[in-house]
């Protein structure tokens, strides 16, 4: 057995998480000011750039319970650990909350500890989170406010019911934490005299630091981001790997022979992904050179997508040798393909996306060995028999190496017919497991004894990988020994993957519905009904809940979902069935998530998110006529209308089309807008010309042609006839 530990795969996440530290009761308007007006601000701004903004302040939402269970600190070093590089500490003359107790299995994780036992959380988030780490200087900033705001702070409170002074020993310890900022070069804001000031000299200082570390000209393509998505696919499932390194070998043997493509197989959730992802990692580092496109099916919706993963593939080519190059037209003149030539452009049309295919793969072939790996081929969507594969060639050139994977079902018995080679991923046998069980829990600090481990290994669901990962997962976060047996028990009656994470759904919402009943589906049934997954600063608009509410329950979903540039789904398909089985019964339930969705995003700004989002939702609640009038916006309609996304904008009128014509529906819309003050003849001329492109696509040549005409009238009089 090969069980390791890898890392996670290099892409970089373009995501920020800031983590507020400051004193509860003195700080109220400071942290309005940021919650309600500075981060919508930059929220908005990483969004232009694609990086997605969250900010964790955790004093909001805290109760007495949660304080006197020792539940405050732990939660608070996790989210710092999440939140690295960026923090901000906020102090003015009150030192904060000193816990009464700190519990000896945190000061076992957590050493240093042990000689800070009398100071406050917010001196331990801030030597935590900054004062132990000089790397992060420049992402993380102090603010001290000035002494006689914070004394008129004092006596406002003062007048307030259940106010108590800190004792004198606290100012002797505040003055010493001031000091040790001071000296440590950190930035510090000093005197700040309100709140207002206080926003916009954190306005400045982290938009200063994210335009430097997100460059506007570093924006990812579609293409780039789509890529990233896969990447996070893949680096979540090297994390911890159980297999075998005659795997591995194989792999590498398929890959320097010539022969047809390499076929992975093994029951659902044996670890075919997982293999894939970690002999992935392990051949790109081993081999630089080597022209990998991977192609996670069931990764992301747009995944599942025959023709959009064809036209993906052919797009990774593109870019390979045809990047948009910034170094002069010499460089072009001996490129891989000439862009003025149609045959060279990525097509469109599924036919011609098939036809297409291979000739790319060929090109790309003729410049050196290119190795196209595509995982759990069973997920593909099945339109125009995408699973009887009739899009994958039966011919690849010798350069071209091809490793597949599936399970069984229509697609299977296409590559049976073809005479290709296999490698099945067997179950992980007793002694495997066995040998797994307590090296997985060492990296918690977590054993059983001897008869649980042999207890669990024996169970025969257990021999499949990601039911025994989910089931020491569960038990190494369950805190009573003494129960253990029973807990281990109760979570053996589940037979297959997604009956044991239907238990886990249950563990979660004992343990995380306290102070917020229904959290756990709620969470559940939006990531189940999002396109790609939501961000932290949407799940808690959708949620309406605090930092302090949702942290504990992010923190234990940790292992469960993916990030993928900023967007929160699932790690498993396990778990989304598991969802549906317990929260989403039926096709209305199912409806009305997604058109709870729909509401969040239409009352958003218009940005690509929303673009992505809005329509899809829309489509998959079956509202068609909010649908037509969301394509019909001809602002959403003009960022559809791009090459990238236009085949996704002739799906949706592909499915109201029996009910409105496009035509009529765009003609409206023209009209509209002209009545508008906004439009201008070259606008106007614009959005025609967008139109009769979009038209002819759909082969409405009359129409497209009578809208090119008028566009050629409006410009013979800005341009002139020349």
């Amino acid at each position: 057995m090969n069980s390791h530990q890898s890392p996670t795969s290099a892409e970089q996440q373009r995501v920020v998480r800031i983590f507020v530290s400051s004193t509860f009761r003195d700080m109220h308007a400071e942290r309005e000011e940021l919650v309600k007006f500075i981060f919508p601000e930059l929220r908005k701004l990483c969004r232009e750039r694609y990086v997605d903004f969250v900010d964790i302040d955790l004093r909001w939402g805290i109760n007495d319970e949660q304080k006197a269970e020792g539940k405050v600190l732990p939660i608070c070093l996790s989210e710092i650990e999440r939140c690295r590089p960026y923090f901000i500490g906020l102090l003015g003359e009150r030192y904060g909350w000193v816990p009464d107790e700190i519990d000896d299995e945190l000061i076992n994780d957590q050493p240093w500890l042990k000689e800070h036992k009398e100071k406050s959380v917010t001196e331990l988030e801030i030597i935590h989170g900054v004062l132990k780490n000089p790397e992060m200087k420049k992402l993380s900033f102090f603010y001290f406010r000035d002494s006689e705001r914070s004394k008129q702070v004092e006596e406002e409170m003062n007048k307030k019911l259940g106010y108590s002074p800190e004792p004198e020993e606290s100012q002797i310890k505040l003055k010493s934490l001031k000091d040790e900022i001071r000296k440590s070069g950190y930035p510090i804001i000093e005197d700040y005299p309100d709140a207002k000031k206080l926003g916009q000299s954190v306005l400045e200082n982290l938009w200063k630091v994210i335009k430097e570390r997100f460059p506007e000209e570093e924006i990812p393509s579609a293409l780039e981001r789509d890529r990233m998505e896969h990447e996070a696919f893949q680096g979540a499932r090297t994390k911890v790997y159980i297999g075998r390194e005659e795997y591995f070998s194989s792999l590498d043997t398929h890959i320097k022979s010539s022969g047809p493509p390499l076929v992975v197989l093994g029951e659902s959730g044996s670890g075919k992904s997982t293999l894939i992802a970690n002999w992935v990692a392990r051949y790109r580092k081993d081999n630089p050179d080597d022209f990998i496109i991977t192609h996670f099916i069931g990764s992301t919706p747009d995944s599942a997508d025959y023709v959009s993963m064809l036209r993906r593939i052919m797009q990774e080519i593109k870019d390979k040798y045809e990047p948009e190059s910034k170094e002069g037209i010499e460089e072009k003149s001996v490129s891989f393909m000439s862009p003025s030539r149609k045959e060279d452009e990525v097509p469109v049309e599924p036919e011609e996306v098939v036809k297409a295919f291979p000739v790319w793969l060929a090109k790309a072939a003729a410049k050196g060995r290119v190795i196209l790996v595509l995982d759990a081929l069973n997920q593909l969507e099945d339109r125009d028999r995408a699973l009887e594969l009739g899009w994958l060639p039966e011919y690849f050139f010798p350069r071209v190496r091809v490793v597949l994977s599936t399970l069984p079902g229509p697609s299977l018995k296409v590559l049976k017919k073809r005479n290709l080679q296999t490698l099945t991923v067997q179950p992980i046998d007793k002694e495997e497991r066995q040998a797994f069980i307590p090296e997985y829990l060492k990296q918690y600090r977590k054993a059983l004894n001897k008869d649980q481990i042999i207890r669990v290994a024996s169970a025969e669901q257990a021999s499949n990988p990601l039911y025994l990962r989910t089931l020491l997962e569960e038990l190494r976060v369950f805190g009573i020994h003494e129960e253990l047996d029973n807990r281990i028990s109760n979570y053996l009656k589940a037979n297959t993957v997604d009956a044991l994470f239907e238990l886990v759904l249950d563990r979660l919402e004992k343990d995380y519905e306290r102070d917020r009943a229904g959290l756990v589906s709620d969470v559940m049934t939006l990531l189940w009904a999002s396109r790609r997954g939501l961000s932290e600063a949407e799940l808690l608009a959708l949620l309406d809940v605090p930092s302090a509410i949702w942290s504990p329950l992010s923190l234990a979903l940790q292992g469960h979902l993916i990030s993928r540039s900023g967007l929160l789904n699932f790690f498993h398909d396990f778990l989304r069935k598991a969802v549906e089985d317990k929260y989403l019964r039926n096709a209305e339930e199912k409806r009305i998530s997604h058109l709870r969705l729909a509401d969040y995003f239409v009352a958003q700004e218009l940005d690509d998110r929303k673009v992505d989002e809005l329509p899809w939702q829309l489509k998959r609640a079956e509202s068609w006529e909010r649908l037509k009038n969301c394509i019909a916006d001809l602002e959403i309609f003009l960022r559809l209308r791009t090459d990238v996304k236009q085949y996704e904008l002739m799906g949706y009128w592909l499915a109201i089309g029996k009910w409105f014509d496009m035509v009529e529906v765009y003609t409206a819309s023209i009209k509209e807008y002209e009545k508008s003050s906004d439009h201008t003849d070259n606008s106007l001329s614009y959005r025609l010309n967008e139109t009769a492109l979009f038209l002819s696509l759909n082969a409405r040549y009359e129409d497209a042609e009578k809208l090119y005409r008028r566009v050629i009238g409006i410009n013979d009089k800005l341009f002139g006839p020349e």
